[in-house]
């Protein structure tokens, strides 16, 4: 039947045509609204930035970097921030949250700027690998590296090589772990002046030197068979930072080590020939025993040293707002005030004195060439002692949290030990001998003195 408009069509047809019109103003308005709510698009991301912070990473300036990733947050792409922060949590203790961020970054489709960034962050996996026990998956990226990006390593190649051999010795090997308690022990002082703390490893009670630049805990082969150490059949090379001596060092296990009620299982050892731990200068002829180093003492939680000899470890249950402590890989950085200038040095109990270093002569080349007495001093560690020549300062002001310290009759280095130094120094016992008490909190990653 043909369609035949009826008397009211006209007006139906009005109706039609204003319903129509309130519609369409009901769907702009409601698309408007969903404009609105959108979130904005993020801004274009700032290469300047990305740049700034790829050089604190190459400087290994963990302090500023934290300062500046915290400071542009939002401002980068998701998976810059990503990229950066894994250093940042890397840096402070926060090894397993800096895997779980480079692994999500590995698994996706991220352009990498240039296989150099990715190799960076390589490694920093490996390390974090390393520092959380997982040998095999540490080893895994080593070989990995070597594989895709030997050409990228340029003079690093060696190390990785030689580190390889480290990780793969420990493939099989369970991963660390620390039955932490409330305990307390006396601490000694050895003839080099470094602290000691009482452990006992089977039926053997013996001191052992409390280092916190120790990247692995070290014994003497002669001390590794006292001590009943489980010995790995692996070979690397490893090398003095004094002397720039190189020889041949193996590892060991301690199935079972004990401070006081706190139980270590597991404990990893480098075990050095005894001549590369026997210290020969003027006045000195010892034989250190061992060394209780990195991955030890950072599982400790608390560590309060006392004047008066007391050692006590707790669990780390408080948190503080200097967050002054930083691991470059696995060494320890403490962050110092100079006047205004904030200044990154390494932090190493296991050393009798403070030691500055060549970036400090470069900053503070007047004062030091005007107060100082360029002179020859004798400097050892682990592989033996060295001359060299220093500027002698006789004082240096300092400033760590709240607490002043000026060290005496500093040496100033005005070339480096050995390519790639970094910092401005080491500081020692010069510095903790200063004070009543020293804190050492290794979950908020800080060092207060008192």
């Amino acid at each position: 039947m043909p369609f035949v408009a009826g008397p009211n069509f006209e007006g139906r047809l009005s109706a039609c045509a204003d319903a129509a019109k309130v519609i369409g103003m009901l769907l702009l308005l409601a698309a408007a609204s969903c404009r609105e709510s959108r979130p904005p698009e993020p801004a274009p991301v700032d290469p300047a930035i990305a740049a700034h912070l790829s050089a604190l990473v190459d400087a290994h300036d963990y302090f500023a970097l934290r300062a500046a990733v915290d400071a542009n947050t939002g401002k980068l792409d998701a998976a810059q921030e990503t990229y950066f922060r894994a250093f940042v949590q890397s840096a402070f203790n926060r090894c397993r949250e800096s895997i779980a961020g480079i692994e999500a970054l590995l698994a996706g489709k991220y352009a990498w700027p240039s296989d150099a960034s990715h190799v960076e962050l390589l490694l920093l996996l490996r390390d974090n690998y390393f520092k959380t026990f997982q040998y095999a998956k540490a080893a895994g990226v080593g070989r990995d590296v070597l594989g895709r990006y030997r050409s990228v390593l340029g003079d690093r190649v060696h190390d990785v090589e030689n580190t390889l051999l480290i990780h793969d010795g420990l493939a099989t090997t369970p991963p660390q772990t620390v039955d932490l308690a409330p305990t307390s022990v006396t601490w000694t002082r050895n003839r080099l002046g470094l602290i000691q703390i009482p452990i006992t490893v089977g039926t053997v009670h013996v001191p052992i030197v409390f280092d916190t630049r120790a990247h692995i805990s070290t014994v003497t082969r002669s001390f590794a068979k006292k001590l009943g150490l489980r010995l790995l059949d692996v070979s690397y090379e490893e090398s003095s930072g004094i002397t720039g001596k190189t020889f041949r060092s193996g590892l060991g296990i301690a199935d079972r080590l004990q401070i006081g009620d706190v139980v270590v299982r597991h404990a990893v050892f480098q075990v050095l020939p005894d001549e590369q731990l026997h210290f020969h200068f003027p006045g000195t002829d010892f034989t250190l025993d061992g060394i209780l180093g990195f991955q030890v003492l950072t599982q400790l939680g608390e560590v309060h040293i006392f004047k008066d000899g007391r050692f006590t470890i707790s669990p780390a249950d408080r948190s503080d707002d200097l967050r002054n402590l930083a691991f470059d890989g696995s060494t320890t950085v403490l962050s110092v005030m100079k006047g205004p200038d904030a200044l990154s040095f390494h932090f190493d109990t296991g050393a009798a004195s403070s030691e500055f270093y060549t970036a400090y002569f470069e900053k503070y080349k007047a004062s030091v060439l005007q107060d100082g007495t360029r002179q020859t001093a004798d400097i050892g560690g682990v592989g033996g002692s060295t001359r060299v020549d220093v500027y002698e300062v006789p004082s240096i002001e300092l400033t760590i949290g709240d607490r002043r310290v000026v060290l005496r009759d500093v040496s100033v280095r005005t070339v480096p030990a050995f390519k790639g130094q970094r910092y401005y120094g080491n500081l020692g016992q010069d510095l903790i001998r200063q004070f009543d008490e020293m804190v050492l909190n290794f979950d908020s990653m800080f060092v207060r003195f008192k």
